[in-house]
């Protein structure tokens, strides 16, 4: 190879090749250019700060330079990019949190029946039986109370002295239910006639008792339809007045914690939340509240969606549940059929606290409630999050203007996969503490919600951009020279197997690299790095 020796001059005024013309005197030492003689030239490292890297500081009188080529030298190509300086902070990937769900169960929820007359209770039916019309629902020193389905309550006593009414109307309609006017002399007018007496008499024959014909004040009563026995409040042998109830008909989930949804868990329309004691609370999703007991005759928009829910999960009344509003025999027999899949007390009857609503699906992200612990009114629940995942930054409040909001950023994965994102949230107030010092609470949402999939409270590298250069020449900052006359220069490839100093302007540094203008240099350009 020939060795090819020319003397540059470079002059930092000025961009483009710097050269002279002067070829050294001793032929020993042309194998080295002039610069990179250190028994002629003092050779100088510099820490340059800004750049965080050390130059070539070049001393000489003409600032000649001559190329060898017979050193072996490394080359970068000059690229044409974008350099972005970058602060990268700490963050945290998890989900939107939102306000505690509160248990709104009460005991205001349960139906009751209660007795009509005074005395002493001598029978009661099972908890978890369910008693039909024209049935006994308790006895009282022996004589039993008559159940029949109206709306109309039992509030006196019917005879054939008994002034016309709708609550005649109701018992004449319940005995022709129950077959007691076989010959149809029964007249459905709310008039107490001896045919009426007749068949009262007839229903009590078949109980066993008496054949009055009479229907004493406390010796019957009327409710909506068939009675699901949740509990008795009372035992045999109580005494009791009228008005104490006896017959829980309904519960309110209540008392001790069976079941709970873990921390994570996503939760959807007719998923159980939680158990108290075996009856699960149900989560409903939707924008219309439940804050009633619902039953046969209840209309409103919380009886449309407990329909729509009955159909949507198979239970359907045979095909005759109409999704209409109206709380009828079909939407009972419809909920009851739900009940007893799920394992709630099967009554035909949705109180307040079997289900707990909210507008949209769940993630459980912290639970307040455990198994063995009790539940009431007003007991925090969950505190619940969203689906969008969000990264949480502690900002320090040195930094406080690093990020704005609508700031876009860059979110390292925990695989190393970088994720654009945008910060949507800025805290106004500073927080203090041991740990972290002042800081600011910065939430920051990906633009691409499937990258976060699995994941939760794991560790991320936010990258934040202070400065950006666009479509700009950039080489690495050690291929940057420093010239004793000021400026910098790159050493260039000159094509015929030399090298020659190239002075350029310096820009934005990032990351390594650093921007540079030259009219004599391109992409693609090659410059010596160390």
């Amino acid at each position: 190879m020939t060795t090819e020796t020319d003397d540059t001059t470079a002059d930092d005024s000025t961009s483009g090749d710097v050269n002279a013309s002067n070829p050294p005197a001793d032929p020993a030492s042309s194998t080295k250019p002039w610069w990179r003689r250190v028994t002629t030239w003092a050779v100088v490292v510099a820490v340059v700060v800004s750049g965080g890297v050390a130059f070539w500081l070049l001393s000489s009188d003409d600032a000649s330079t001559t190329a060898d080529t017979t050193e072996t030298l490394n080359f970068v190509e000059v690229e044409r990019t974008t350099l972005e300086d970058v602060t990268t902070l700490d963050g945290t990937l998890g989900f939107v949190a939102g306000e505690p769900l509160i248990y709104a169960g009460s005991p205001d929820g349960i139906v009751s029946i209660s007795a009509g007359a005074p005395g002493t209770i001598t029978w009661l039916p099972e908890a978890g039986s369910t008693i039909e019309e024209g049935g006994v629902l308790f006895t009282i020193d022996e004589q039993p109370v008559i159940a029949f389905y109206g709306e109309i309550p039992a509030y006196r006593t019917l005879s054939t002295r008994s002034s016309d009414g709708n609550d005649v109307l109701q018992l004449e309609e319940a005995l022709t239910r129950l077959g007691y006017d076989e010959d149809g002399d029964l007249s459905l007018d709310g008039d107490f006639t001896y045919d009426t007496k007749a068949a009262i008499q007839a229903l009590q024959e078949d109980l066993g008792i008496d054949d009055t014909g009479v229907l004493q004040q406390g010796s019957y009563v009327f409710v909506d339809g068939p009675v699901f026995v949740a509990e008795t409040t009372v035992d045999v042998g109580s005494s009791v007045n009228p008005g104490t109830p006896v017959i829980a008909t309904s519960t309110t989930p209540s008392g001790t914690v069976t079941a709970v949804a873990g921390e994570g868990d996503v939760l959807d329309h007719g998923d159980t939340m939680f158990a108290l004691e075996g009856d699960p609370v149900t989560l409903f999703v939707s924008d219309v509240p439940f804050y009633r007991t619902l039953s046969v005759g209840s209309a409103g928009d919380d009886v449309r969606v407990l329909e729509e829910t009955l159909s949507e999960f198979g239970f359907d009344a045979g095909g005759d549940l109409a999704v209409d509003g109206t709380f009828d025999d079909a939407t009972r027999e419809a909920l009851v059929a739900w009940q007893r899949s799920n394992g709630a007390p099967v009554d035909g009857v949705l109180n307040i606290g079997e289900v707990m609503v909210t507008e949209d699906p769940i993630r459980v992200a912290q639970t307040h409630i455990s198994i063995g612990s009790a539940v009431q009114r007003g007991t925090p629940i969950f505190t619940p999050s969203t689906s969008t995942s969000v990264v949480s930054v502690r900002l320090p409040a040195e930094d406080q203007d690093l990020l704005v909001l609508g700031d876009s950023v860059n979110v390292v994965m925990p695989n190393s996969d970088v994720e654009p994102a945008t910060v949507t949230s800025v805290g106004t107030v500073a927080i203090r503490s041991q740990e972290f010092g002042t800081y600011f609470e910065v939430e920051i949402t990906l633009e691409r919600q499937g990258a976060a999939t699995g994941l939760d409270e794991a560790p991320v590298d936010v990258e934040a951009i202070n400065d950006r250069a666009e479509n700009v020449l950039a080489v690495p900052v050690t291929a940057l020279l420093a010239l004793a006359e000021g400026g910098y220069a790159v050493e260039v490839d000159d094509g015929n197997g030399g090298t020659t100093l190239v002075a350029v302007d310096v820009g934005m540094y990032a990351d390594g690299s650093v921007e540079i203008t030259s009219e004599n240099l391109e992409p693609g350009t090659r410059v010596v790095v160390p």
